[in-house]
């Protein structure tokens, strides 16, 4: 562990944490899926993912879902983040191991398998099957929001490239 990887770990971590609290603060999208959320502080996520590796990531990953949801005065919500972002992060990893081009394409699959994980929790919570429903709405939406993600990622991943090659020389 270096000490570049850990100041840029503890950044991203600091980025994930005020854009999942700024987004906490914003109103909903869509007024009929109150739950539904662009999910910003996941781009930090995804950086930390391509610039520190696996390991890196996932730390970031369950620090930004405990912390936004013990400081947001809903710590149940942390077992859907929790459900969400584990799916998100294993397939939006395996994407980029097998060499999938294009982050938008990668974040998208990311925002579809966060909504499957968070409605597999609501229907083991409460019962009801028939939430699965939403899927369909959900689905659509975190393909939209995760592609938005993905295009943001790219960009500034391409504006530091310069800055990050400069660090390893």
């Amino acid at each position: 562990m270096t000490t570049k990887r850990l100041v840029r770990a503890a950044i991203l971590l600091a980025v994930a944490l005020i854009l999942g609290f700024l987004e906490t603060l914003l109103p909903p999208v869509f007024p009929m899926l109150p739950y539904a959320r662009i999910g910003l502080g996941n781009a930090a996520v995804l950086l930390a993912l391509l610039w520190l590796g696996v390991p890196y990531a996932a730390v970031i990953l369950v620090l930004k879902s405990v912390v936004i949801g013990l400081f947001s005065g809903a710590p149940t919500m942390i077992l859907y983040s929790l459900a969400g972002g584990t799916l998100s992060f294993a397939v939006m990893a395996l994407l980029l191991r097998i060499g999938a081009n294009g982050l938008p394409a990668v974040s998208a699959a990311g925002g579809i398998l966060h909504n499957l994980g968070q409605i597999l929790v609501a229907i083991a919570v409460t019962g009801t099957a028939g939430i699965a429903v939403l899927l369909v709405y959900l689905s659509l939406f975190g393909a939209v929001a995760g592609g938005v993600i993905g295009v943001i990622v790219y960009f500034v991943d391409r504006a530091t490239l310069r800055a990050r090659k400069e660090d390893r020389t």
